[in-house]
């Protein structure tokens, strides 16, 4: 890929970075394409040369924020025991949570909406979602934790870390933390890991060993 190429990318998911802060926020009648474009240091012009009107830019949010989702959670070739794994995994998915809850605003919005927009790119989160599946029934066989529901686990997962991006004004008040104070992510992380880890009867491999 020649620089102008990267640049040009780069730019462009600049403008969906910044798109998905606003399209959380605001929806997508209620968003504003100057808002986007200004943010991202572009003119309206200049940004519907990357995309061709404010639906594709909000289609493509879309797939931008599957995309990050698929970066940060692979599955298949991570770790070969369920602790390591899941303690991994819901670290990352808790810090996505805590530091970019407008991830899982936008996501929340769209299927609130019917997922108009995202579900004819849903087969993207599909596969791994069946790599999942088949990976924990793996750990089910070979005795390293209980013979929980594979489909449902990852469904509880997303679930419970979610709710802190979708929620994080509510737990604030109900934990009587200061509005403007940051949430204790590592106690959260620990917290919610170690409630699956138990829920989920999982055995460290050296316990199985002996």
């Amino acid at each position: 890929m020649n620089q102008s190429n990267k640049k040009s990318n780069r730019r462009k998911l600049h403008i969906l970075d910044n798109a998905v802060i606003e399209f959380a926020k605001n929806g997508l009648k209620g968003t504003s394409v100057n808002t986007i474009a200004h943010k991202s240091g572009l003119s309206k012009a200049q940004l519907y040369y990357y995309f061709s009107n404010k639906k594709n830019l909000y289609e493509q949010t879309l797939i931008h924020m599957i995309h990050i989702w698929q970066d940060l959670f692979k599955i298949e070739n991570t770790y070969d025991n369920p602790e390591d794994f899941l303690r991994a995994y819901i670290k990352r998915i808790m810090r996505l949570s805590f530091e970019h809850p407008e991830i899982a605003q936008l996501y929340f919005n769209e299927i609130v909406q019917g997922a108009p927009f995202l579900k004819k790119h849903w087969h993207l989160s599909k596969t791994q979602f069946d790599i999942g599946v088949k990976k924990i029934k793996g750990w089910i066989e070979r005795g390293l934790m209980d013979p929980v529901d594979p489909w449902l686990l990852q469904l509880n997962i997303w679930g419970v870390t979610q709710f802190y991006g979708l929620n994080a004004a509510k737990v604030r008040f109900l934990i009587d933390s200061d509005e403007k104070s940051r949430l204790n992510f590592e106690h959260f992380s620990k917290e919610v890991t170690n409630l699956i880890l138990k829920g989920c009867g999982v055995k460290s491999l050296q316990i199985v060993r002996n």
